[in-house]
């Protein structure tokens, strides 16, 4: 068997945690800053919303420019705008600036960017992974958010209620990660399997003709697209209420909030290392993927009705069925899905995947603004939209499924 750790994965897997370090911290203490000064969970959702509408338009228009042109250069290049445009962000916070109209332009701005570069990064990371390497590929590539989020949740609320400037700070170590993580992913060289064909006009439109065409064609992936769309919604209403939820609590507080959120990161860091020591058997990945989805769903809906010592150990025990999940998904549809067209497939799972949050968000900013209703019950009733659709798709096509998920990797 050839090694998974060559030059190639292992300079972008390291790039891409040192950059993670950053967007880690500067994600939970951006959400939070804007909730601080704002006091408002609907101008939060607008705020996400305005982040992810971009994505929408970015992700299927993006696709066949990335088939047609080198993704590791679109990697790296935007890793080096990143560290100025950070860089920036952190002098205006350090000015005391703040007008939620221009951040949340900001925000529509970094939706397009980090659209193309996580297009860009799903259709590569397949290209330096080595020959039955998948499974393990992958499994490293799910501890990297984690471990990033587990070490700096703590740390970026620690800053951000000790320092007056916390967040600006935050932002500019921010922007030395990605000037690091550009400054590595330059040194990596491979060929690349692209889009040759002829550009003709009204190509473009022709090439993105073929990514929703594939959907038609490919039931299977077009079921895990549908019911992962239904997940993001779900996951949009639980991360915009879960930390307002200890903000405004009578006891808890922010750091509370970032236990939580370590927890699911140490429990995601957990479920990476079983699945880098341990393969599933083929024939056994479809039934624990719906298993896992329906526990995680269920989980997830009682975790804020819990007493504090549940909340973690729930938290923790998402965090390591999430991974699973991450891993029977992309490894499988990763293979299964021509490199050639690989690009634009992904972009219209990014577009339906954006779809579900912007709706998730709407919906949890509207209730959490006008009504009374608790956000730990908003949040528990998730599952009565997650749960049929996991019925209705997985469990219902389930042949389709079985097809991708348990192929021999």
């Amino acid at each position: 068997m050839t090694k998974l750790w060559n030059r190639n994965f292992t300079i972008l897997t390291l790039g891409t945690f040192v950059s993670a370090l950053g967007s880690a911290a500067a994600s939970i203490a951006l959400g939070i800053f804007i909730y601080l000064e704002t006091k408002s969970p609907l101008i939060l959702a607008i705020f996400s919303i305005i982040n992810i509408l971009p994505r929408v338009i970015t992700s299927f228009l993006i696709g066949p420019f990335i088939d047609r042109h080198s993704r590791i250069k679109t990697i790296y290049l935007i890793d080096f705008f990143y560290f100025t445009f950070f860089t920036v962000f952190s002098i205006i916070l350090f000015r005391g600036y703040f007008d939620v109209v221009v951040f949340t332009a900001i925000a529509a701005f970094i939706g397009v960017v980090d659209t193309t570069y996580q297009t860009a990064y799903m259709s590569l990371f397949p290209e330096l992974i080595t020959k039955n390497n998948a499974s393990k590929a992958y499994s490293t590539s799910s501890l990297i958010w984690p471990i990033s989020a587990a070490i700096m949740a703590p740390i970026a609320t620690f800053f951000i209620e000790s320092f007056t400037y916390g967040v600006a700070m935050l932002m500019a170590f921010n922007a030395v990660t990605f000037f690091i993580a550009a400054t590595m992913e330059t040194t990596i060289k491979v060929e690349e399997t692209l889009n040759t064909a002829k550009t003709e006009k009204w190509k473009f439109i022709h090439d993105l003709k073929e990514g929703f065409d594939y959907y038609k064609r490919e039931k299977g992936i077009a079921g895990i697209a549908i019911v992962f769309m239904a997940f993001s919604l779900g996951y949009a209403i639980s991360d915009l209420l879960r930390m307002p939820f200890f903000v405004e609590h009578d006891i808890y507080t922010i750091q509370h909030f970032s236990y939580l959120v370590t927890a699911g990161s140490v429990g995601r860091i957990v479920g990476g290392i079983i699945h880098y020591r341990i393969k599933i058997p083929s024939n056994k990945k479809y039934l624990i993927a719906v298993s896992v989805y329906f526990t995680v769903e269920i989980m997830g809906a009682v975790t804020l009705l819990s007493p504090y010592y549940l909340m973690i150990v729930f938290m923790f025990i998402i965090g390591v069925l999430s991974v699973t999940s991450f891993n029977i998904r992309m490894s499988a549809t990763q293979t299964y899905i021509h490199s050639s067209i690989r690009g634009r497939v992904n972009s219209v799972f990014q577009l339906l995947w954006s779809v579900g949050g912007i709706i998730g968000l709407m919906t949890a900013g509207l209730i959490a603004e006008y009504t009374n209703i608790p956000y730990e019950w908003v949040i528990f009733g998730v599952i009565f939209i997650t749960v049929p659709m996991i019925i209705l798709f997985p469990v219902r096509m389930k042949k389709h499924f079985e097809n991708i998920y348990n192929m021999e990797l």
